[in-house]
């Protein structure tokens, strides 16, 4: 059951955060639960390294509960130099949705042992915040920029913004952004937004983050617009990854500099009760025609198996398919059970175990990815994940679909 390039860890794993390349190696934080396959208040930050995207293995804790922290909550890292610096959501009980933000640093750069500093960053009280959490920060020329996602009491989800000159002194600057949870239109934002994170894609401004609503999360979503001295105004919303799968992504630059993109699989877990929870393939991120798109990562092409319908998956596989020209597609598995792939007027529709996982179909071809218990489908720019039974063949399920209907 455990996929051979999807990144997982003995015991439970969810979001991924704090990807950085120093010495040409590649580091990756996330939160992590040694030991239990059970998420629990006192996660830590879990560390893997390696010399690509695909290549990372676990080094163990990172940052752990203690001093102060009942739970150490998503966050981000900043390298100036010789010094990284993390900047992670403190929590303590009984109320962990109000969390602060506090600073760990690096004794080396190796990133294996970390100091933990002060609480720089406290909730605004003049706005009666019911949630704070997942601190983003960089760079904005020469001004540090900090993007925390609060909920405010009347269901409006809120971007809080602060600047800092040194990384220790952080100052409000207010609002950066803010929707309220009624606004459906063209799609839902939820209540609060998780894991907010700035990132500059062909010369836009994006802002990618996770919806929070009644307690659960629904997906994750983009705006592009303009960023300027702590405000983003909007222009455009879009969804970036459908069903219940892929949540919590977390935006970095790979080693040539190019803005990439990792999310958290859920549902994904060993029934054997080893591990719990995956790390979707790397995705390249581009503008197209003003949309945010999601392309494969170079260390993924070289790592997956290419294979044509009909042919027998082996291991981490890829295949290329056109809905129009290839009609539906049906995996074979070896339990006997199967899961199909449709191509339905204007969706794809994964049906697994009864249920159907849908998004938006567009001309042209998608790239789906069978490694192990994980489908990945990328389409149109956005991602569909789900949880599948193990794959032998991937093969036409006799049906045919022809031009999308307008």
């Amino acid at each position: 059951m455990r996929p051979e390039v999807h990144f997982t860890a003995d015991g439970w794993i969810n979001d991924p955060h704090g990807f950085v390349v120093i010495d040409g190696e590649y580091h990756a934080f996330f939160q992590y639960v040694p030991g239990s396959t059970e998420w629990e208040t006192g996660i830590h930050w879990g560390h893997a390294v390696g010399p690509d995207l695909l290549s990372l293995a676990l080094r163990g804790s990172a940052i752990e509960p203690g001093d102060g922290d009942d739970g150490v909550w998503t966050g981000s890292i900043v390298s100036t130099g010789s010094t990284s610096t993390a900047f992670y959501t403190s929590v303590t009980v009984p109320d962990t949705q109000m969390g602060r933000v506090r600073v760990a640093t690096a004794s080396d750069r190796t990133l294996m042992t970390w100091r933990k500093g002060p609480v720089v960053v406290d909730a605004p009280d003049e706005l009666g915040l019911t949630a704070f959490r997942d601190p983003f920060v960089f760079n904005d020329d020469g001004t540090w920029r900090m993007l925390v996602g609060g909920a405010m009491p009347d269901g409006v989800a809120a971007l809080l913004s602060y600047s800092s000159a040194d990384l220790g002194t952080w100052r409000f600057d207010g609002v950066a952004a803010s929707r309220p949870a009624s606004a459906r239109t063209p799609l839902a934002t939820g209540e609060l937004w998780e894991c907010p994170q700035l990132v500059r894609v062909d010369g836009h401004d994006v802002l990618v983050f996770s919806v929070w609503a009644e307690d659960t999360g629904h997906g994750t979503v983009y705006a592009s617009g303009r960023w300027s001295a702590g405000r983003f105004d909007v222009a455009q919303w879009g969804v970036l990854a459908f069903g219940p799968s892929p949540y919590a992504p977390t935006v970095y630059h790979d080693a040539d500099g190019h803005p990439c993109i990792t999310f958290w699989l859920r549902d994904v877990a060993d029934p054997g009760g080893t591990w719990a929870g995956a790390h979707s393939l790397p995705w390249r991120l581009s503008v197209i025609g003003g949309s945010l798109h999601l392309t494969l990562h170079d260390d993924a092409e070289r790592r997956l198996r290419p294979i044509g319908l009909d042919e027998v998956v082996g291991g981490a596989s890829v295949i290329r398919w056109d809905p129009a020209a290839d009609g539906d597609l049906e995996g074979i598995t070896t339990t006997g059970a199967s899961w199909s792939l449709r191509a339905v007027a204007d969706e794809l529709r994964v049906e697994v175990d009864g249920r159907n996982l849908t998004m938006p179909r567009h001309d042209g071809e998608a790239v789906l990815v069978i490694d192990g218990p994980i489908l990945e489908l990328a389409h149109g720019g956005a991602l569909l994940a789900a949880v599948v039974p193990i794959t032998t063949v991937v093969r036409r399920s006799g049906s045919h679909v022809g031009r999308r209907q307008p």
